[in-house]
This record gives structure tokens, sequence and C-alpha cells, in this order.
């Protein structure tokens, strides 16, 4: 079995990063809560080497948020509303019961590369 170069695990990171912008939160049954995209202004991209990381910050406070609400993993997506998730990530569940509450997710994705 032959191995893929370095230039094809980029590729794949450089696929990623372009295509799968969407991250969901869901609650503790994988039931989506909200799905945002990169351009939403609580949505964070970066690439950090071999790891690709969505960073996501909802408040109690937020128009789209009820409260209260129980938070427990993420999902990554190429597509605003159906689809297939490509990463889910669990967490602590997080509940936010007020305006005053802040749930930070940082979900991240590792492509490997050959070095």
């Amino acid at each position: 079995m032959a191995e893929i170069t370095s230039a094809a695990y980029q590729n794949l990171r450089d696929y990623i990063q372009s295509q799968w912008k969407y991250i969901e939160l869901q609650n503790e049954n994988g039931v989506a809560i909200i799905r945002l995209s990169p351009s939403d202004n609580r949505v964070t991209y970066t690439a950090e080497g071999q790891t690709l990381k969505l960073q996501v910050v909802v408040k109690g406070s937020d128009a789209d948020i009820n409260t209260p609400t129980t938070f427990a993993k993420s999902a990554i997506f190429d597509v605003a509303t159906g689809g297939t998730s490509y990463s889910v990530e669990t967490f602590t569940p997080f509940t936010i019961e007020s305006d005053q509450d802040e749930l930070t997710v940082i979900h991240s994705i590792q492509v490997p590369q050959v070095v």
C-alpha cells in the first residue's frame, strides 16, 4: 500500500478548511441547537500545522439562544442546513441558563502530516 505525499496531506487540509465551514452545537442526544457559518462573528477558523480549529462563542444574550439550553457536542458540516456531519466532538455538557452565561467551544480536526 502506498502512502500519500506531504503535498497530498496539505491538499486535504486546504480542502477541509475551504469546504467544511459550518459548526453546529448540539445537545446530549445529538439534536441541533444552532449551526453557524464562518461569516458569523461568533465563529473563528484557524489552522495550526496539521490541526484545523473552528471556535464558536455563544451567550445567553444571543437572540438565537433560548434559555435554558444544554450543549454537549459540536459537529462540522459542509452545508448550511441538513447534510451529514464530517466530525463530531463531545464535551462536558454546559447549560446556558441566563443572559450572562457564555460557552466557548473549540472543535479540532487533525489531518496527519508526513515529515
